[in-house]
């Protein structure tokens, strides 16, 4: 019998690890207890070679409260033709930074509005010219138009060098790389040679342009890394390929039923003409935003900041019906819950993103601190409909 050195048990002959932990081979107390629960809203995992914390961004806006900004913008925009643009989207950033957190901590927008009001004169200035040259000088429009399209790129980098030196979490902006060559490659150079590969190329031009919106991003001096390969796109592409055709199958099949229906009840060929496009559009529309959804899944899963991974686990269908509830409510309400339904998106989406690691989110640092840079390319973006809004 041997007696255990720490708690005085008597255990058997051979005995290599006592009740209460004791190893006789090394000396050592061994805990077989499970690791506690990280604080600061971290839980910790213990699977894998090293413990891990995961970290989810606290979203803490109310459709009450974003209703009071909202409707104040609004009516402010309409009694100042607009004017009243930059400040707007000033407050609303604010407000959506301010009450989103990520370990307690809020992120900022600190742009300026003077700043924003300066770059949508610009965009107004730029539309004006084409739609007047429209009117009454189509090669001044068609001249117009082409130097509108060649400047796609550089608006996409000056939106993203604005909005990301603005945007900031424990006093460490982000940063984003102007990388005017690359950014004409893949959102000038490869776009063009889609059509001549009968859309074959597409999933490869997609995969260039988020790996150069990742991969010249960072967080202080910490860069963001893309994981992601061109297979991953094409096999994602692929599978959307699949969900279109059956979409345009169920879409014949549910007009064929319709008309079968409606003549068995009218007892002749009666059929509304709007029913097959608004049908059509609203399964356009349900794959849309399912492959899009998906495609954000993909993109933050392989995206990587130091030691940190991301996890987006959004559902497509879910959110296919987040955003057809939503757009039922403001067209019922004239509007009014469109602050209620922009919310709602908000918060699932932050609900199913998860950021987690093994080193903690502390050790960040600043990078060097960057010059101002000027708001045309984002206000630009802005009013010709581009997709170079910050996403916090």
């Amino acid at each position: 019998m041997a007696r255990c050195p720490d708690c005085q048990k008597v255990n058997p002959v051979g005995t290599v690890k006592c009740d209460c932990g004791y190893d006789y081979l090394t000396g050592e107390i061994v805990s077989d207890e499970a690791p506690a629960a990280a604080t600061d809203g971290g839980t910790v995992s213990a699977e894998g070679p090293a413990a891990t914390t995961d970290y989810r961004p606290s979203f803490r806006g109310a459709a009450g409260e974003y209703f009071g900004i909202w409707i104040v913008n609004t009516l402010l925009k309409i009694v100042t033709l607009g004017f009243y643009t930059a400040w707007a989207k000033v407050r609303q950033r604010r407000y959506f930074a301010g009450v989103t957190l990520l370990n307690g901590e809020p992120f900022e927008y600190l742009a300026e509005p003077n700043a924003l009001f300066r770059g949508w004169l610009i965009a107004v200035a730029a539309i004006v010219t084409y739609t007047v040259s429209s009117r009454y000088s189509p090669k001044l429009a068609i001249v117009v138009g082409l130097l509108i399209f060649c400047a796609v790129p550089w608006v996409i980098v000056r939106s993203r060098v604005f909005n990301y030196r603005n945007l900031a979490h424990r006093n460490i902006r982000f940063e984003f790389r102007p990388n005017y060559a690359e950014s004409y490659r893949v959102y000038l150079g490869y776009p063009l040679l889609v059509p001549l590969t009968l859309g074959i190329l597409y999933p490869y031009v997609a995969y260039r342009q988020k790996r150069f919106l990742v991969e010249n991003s960072s967080y202080g001096a910490t860069p963001f890394k893309f994981t992601a390969t061109k297979g991953d796109f094409y096999v994602f592409f692929l599978l959307a390929l699949f969900a279109l055709l059956g979409t345009l199958a169920m879409g014949g099949l549910l007009i064929a039923a319709l008309k079968t229906a409606l003549g068995l009840a009218l007892k002749g060929p009666h059929y509304p003409g709007f029913a097959g496009p608004v049908l059509f559009s609203a399964l356009y529309f349900s794959l849309a935003v399912g492959i899009m959804t998906g495609l954000n899944n993909l993109v933050w899963n392989k995206t990587e900041l130091g030691e940190i991974r991301f996890a987006s686990d959004m559902s497509p269908l879910t959110v296919v019906w987040l955003y057809f509830s939503g757009f039922v409510a403001i067209a019922c309400s004239l509007g009014l819950l469109f602050p209620w339904a922009a919310v709602r998106l908000r918060r699932y989406r932050y609900d199913h993103f998860t950021l987690r690691t093994a080193a903690g989110i502390e050790g960040f640092v600043a990078g060097v601190q960057a010059a101002p840079v000027g708001a045309s390319g984002e206000e630009i973006g802005d009013v010709f409909g581009l997709d170079v809004d910050i996403a916090l």
